[in-house]
């Protein structure tokens, strides 16, 4: 036997996996350095020792001892996969195949890692211990191992939970979801389970595996989802929410009639919340007071004895003062609560919330429940939303009302501006038309005097003269800029298909001089289009927007007019953009108001100029708009229908 022994020292001592001799009656005989170096050095020495006995001291498995002697009564060997991550006396902690079989007259047990070889325990512990998961592994739902993170998110010591029932830390639900491992064995199943820690309960998802060999030992791989579940339950809430809100929307808009519309939507607010009464308060704004326009659930007697509140007076009345809602648990011992009539009706929750518009408080809605119905903080957010919903849609019933019982006056009153307004433009272009001849008239006359008569008038007399001129000549641009503004309005539109380019070149001659004399040129930017529209509306545009340009150039630069044009969907956009002196922002709102005029200092005009331009653009359709920067320039941008 000593020989034997010899020859499975020299075989093993150096064998990278551990070795376990023992004889027929189970008592050690040797182990490998190896196997040594994994088992905790206050446990040793092993040889002399039962190794049954050592088995149960080592192992949480019945099954290596049964295993065992059946090779001890049959020589026959046996291949078995044991854990010891439940064995904290094991260094090696995983999972070790145990190899045991019969060479003469000397029993061996082999073991090695099912990853690899027990070299690599290192890394293998390391990861489990590393994971950002849970690893428990259970006996019949009793836990033998847990992971560092398992602690973590119970916020116990180890100690204080090997041990431990798993169902002792789970709700009910939980317990029920985990009754499979009571048994032997299972196929593997996917729990949720809510899990109490010290810092409150947390909620746990994971599957949990059976190892087949070894009946009644599973093992979980589980992930905090705690923050995850009140993600989706807020995100459950706010869908919720938001159909809610839809269906109040569509039932506010499903009439114009006050009473109908507070009739339908209480009903629907009740069966939202799954409450049982409810009342809504309108407000008298002159006689701040709130009057009951509709209620529901409440015997008559009830609703009279609340028909009319001050405002201050009750609940309602002090949501209405304060315009805060108020929320109340227990109706029937709420000292806010002073009614015994409403005390008497049984009405337990409650809740008042306000109901405002846009602008100003229109009423109050209350709401109440004869059992113990919590009204959560997700409820009252829900009841606001409803509140501002209701309130607005109210308010323009109201409105609606209002302005239906002053119709007539309304109408005759529209009718009234509109024959003033066709009276005043009537008389703009009369008044148009009859100065002009009359100015022309003046200023050919005033040209011939200063002729025939200039040398024998005195230096202040040409002076006068030369007022005269430019007085009149003034008069006559800004009666032209009238008839014209007058026609762009009330002549018909007359489309025609035409180059834009050519439009431009001739507009371009026309101000040639003026060009000149800013040292400007004229760029166009991209290939202009072929266009169907008034040609002539078209023309007035570019002319009144380019000679713009030209009036306000920036007296220290040439002047640079860029053109161009880009294609929309179904608009034809141009823009006009220069290098002049530029609107400051405080004045963009106005630049198209008939009259205004930003420079009036630096050149002359009758401010009518960019009035023609919008309503020319306007006629055709179309709009326009304006971007600029003061000293760097502006840049007008046009819109017209492509149809």
């Amino acid at each position: 036997m000593d020989k034997l022994l010899n020859q499975v020292k020299n075989v093993f001592n150096t064998a990278p996996f551990a070795v376990c001799a023992f004889d027929a009656s189970g008592t050690v005989m040797y182990i490998n350095p190896v196997f040594e170096s994994n088992i905790a050095s206050s446990e040793l020495p092993f040889v002399g020792k039962s190794l049954y006995a050592l088995i149960h001291k080592f192992l949480v498995d019945e099954r290596l001892e049964k295993q065992l002697k059946r090779l001890i009564e049959t020589d026959k060997p046996f291949s078995l996969i044991v854990e010891t991550l439940s064995s904290p006396r094991v260094k090696a902690q995983g999972f070790i195949n145990i190899i045991g079989y019969k060479l003469d007259a000397v029993y061996l047990l082999i073991g090695d890692y099912v990853s690899g070889g027990l070299a690599r325990e290192g890394r293998y512990k390391q990861i489990i211990e590393g994971a950002p998961d849970a690893i428990i592994i259970l006996s019949h739902g009793q836990i033998t191992f847990c992971n560092p993170a398992f602690t973590t998110i119970l916020d116990l010591p180890v100690h204080e939970i090997i041990g431990k029932e798993l169902f002792d830390l789970i709700d009910e639900k939980g317990r029920k979801d985990l009754f499979l491992l009571k048994e032997n064995f299972a196929k593997t199943f996917f729990a949720r389970i809510n899990v109490n820690t010290r810092s409150g309960q947390k909620i746990l998802e994971g599957n949990f595996h059976f190892i087949e060999e070894r009946p009644g030992t599973s093992i979980a791989l589980l992930r905090d989802v705690t923050e995850k579940v009140a993600l989706e339950q807020r995100l459950l809430r706010q869908n919720q929410d938001l159909a809610a809100v839809n269906l109040i929307s569509k039932t506010l808009s499903s009439s114009i009639d006050l009473k109908e519309v507070l009739q339908n939507t209480l009903s629907q607010v009740l069966q939202i919340m799954n409450i049982e009464v409810g009342w809504i308060y309108l407000l008298n704004e002159k006689k701040q007071k709130l009057k009951c326009a509709y209620s529901y659930g409440i015997p008559e007697e009830v609703a009279q004895s609340i028909r009319e509140l001050d405002i201050g007076e009750g609940i309602a009345g002090r949501v209405a003062q304060k315009g805060e809602p108020i929320i109340i648990v227990n109706a029937q011992e709420d000292h806010r609560v002073s009614s015994l009539v409403f005390k008497k009706q049984g009405i337990q929750s409650f809740a008042s919330i306000p109901l405002y518009s846009r602008t100003r408080l229109i009423g109050v809605m209350n709401i109440g429940s004869f059992g113990q119905r919590i009204i959560s903080p997700d409820d009252e957010r829900l009841l606001i939303t409803i509140g501002v919903h209701m309130g607005t849609v109210m308010e323009n019933i109201i409105l609606f009302q209002e302005i239906a019982d002053t119709s007539k006056e309304l109408n005759d009153a529209l009718n009234l501006i509109r024959q003033r307004n066709e009276e005043l433009r009537t008389l703009v272009s009369t008044v148009s038309h009859d100065l002009k001849n009359p100015i022309i008239a003046i200023n050919g006359f005033c040209e011939r005097f200063m002729r025939s008569a200039r040398t024998k008038l005195s230096d202040k007399e040409q002076e006068y003269m030369r007022a005269i001129q430019e007085s009149g000549n003034h008069m006559e641009r800004f009666v032209s800029n009238l008839l014209t503004l007058s026609a762009v309005e009330n002549l018909r539109l007359k489309k025609e298909e035409f180059p834009v380019a050519k439009l431009i070149d001739d507009i371009s001659v026309e101000m040639a001089s003026q060009l000149d004399e800013k040292r400007g040129t004229i760029i166009i930017d991209v290939a202009l289009p072929r266009i169907k529209a008034d040609r002539i509306r078209l023309i007035q545009v570019f002319s009144n927007l380019i000679s713009n340009s030209i009036k306000y150039a920036d007296p220290d630069r040439d002047l640079t007019i860029r053109i161009g044009y880009q294609q929309e969907p179904t608009t034809h956009v141009f823009y006009v953009k220069d290098n002049g002196m530029g609107i400051s922002e405080e004045h963009l709102e106005n630049v198209f108001d008939i009259f205004f005029r930003t420079y009036e200092e630096h050149a002359e005009g009758t401010g009518i100029g960019l009035s023609i331009v919008k309503k020319a653009v306007n006629v055709m359709g179309g709009d326009i708009w304006v971007r600029s920067e003061l000293n760097k320039g502006s840049v007008f941008y046009f819109s017209i229908p492509i149809e």
